[in-house]
């Protein structure tokens, strides 16, 4: 009996298990910052694809997707050039620690955070995907090394990315008013807008939810399989048995009644 119900577990338990392998979370990219890692999820999921991301401490973030949607998850991360590479401050060639600081130093740290502040406001706008903003620096005094006065006006230079469909005209004017504003001395003249369209985004046509409830009906299923095989099995050996037993009695019973005949 107890080997009946071990035969009866594995023949349970092995399609099940199969099941979960075909719903496990395969890590997809890992030693992300979190800004890519954003990225990776944010694009995942408008293509129809659930992602998750964890923290893994000094190691960084990793994104994970359902093991079905792996090769599909890769391709798009090909295809949208994911993840991109930490920007580039300006500020990091001057760095706050340094044992000497300069006027030039501290202004380029300053504009620097005005920048990414801005390119973070400007990526709020409706179509917009990404944002640059670039701002034009004091030159430095050959000689001395020294920077220059502030003489000429300043210089704003902005790249946009943005969806297709955008009204250009719109996006330039809303995007130079914002950046006229954000500074005093700037001109509307002197704010200089370049446009770049995406590439359309190609939808998949799985969705979260039937991704994970065709995993959790293929597994039931797998289990209700096994469970039938292991009873069936059972069932054949009950009566193989039972018929090997009935024919022996039977054998029995008509050597009897020959030896009481003779």
């Amino acid at each position: 009996m107890a080997r009946r119900l071990r035969i009866l577990r594995m023949a349970t338990a092995a399609p099940l298990l199969l099941a979960l392998a075909a719903c496990s979370k395969v890590a997809v990219l890992e030693g992300l910052d979190e800004r890519q890692a954003n990225e990776v999820v944010a694009t995942l999921l408008r293509q129809n694809i659930a992602a998750d991301k964890a923290a893994n401490g000094k190691s960084g973030y990793s994104v994970t997707v359902d093991q079905a949607n792996l090769v599909q998850a890769i391709d798009l991360m090909r295809e949208h050039d994911l993840p991109r590479a930490a920007r580039g401050q300006v500020s990091d060639a001057f760095p706050a620690d340094a044992m000497i600081s300069t006027p030039l130093s501290e202004k380029a740290r300053l504009l620097s955070a005005v920048e990414k502040r801005l390119e973070e406001s400007l990526s709020v706008l409706d179509g917009v995907r990404s944002a640059r903003v670039h701002v034009s620096y004091d030159g430095v005094d050959e000689s001395t090394g020294v920077a220059r006065s502030a003489k000429r006006s300043k210089h704003v230079a902005v790249v946009l990315v943005h969806e297709p469909g955008i009204h250009q005209q719109t996006l330039v004017q809303n995007s130079k008013r914002f950046l006229r504003n954000a500074f005093e001395d700037l001109s509307y003249d002197d704010v200089s807008v370049v446009l770049a369209t995406a590439n359309p985004t190609r939808v998949l046509a799985v969705t979260p939810a039937s991704s994970s409830m065709h995993g959790w009906v293929v597994g039931l299923l797998a289990c209700v399989l096994g469970l039938l095989l292991g009873l069936a099995w059972m069932v054949r050996r009950g009566v193989a048995r039972a018929w090997s037993g009935l024919s022996s009695r039977l054998g029995r019973r008509s050597k009897g009644t020959r030896h009481a005949a003779a």
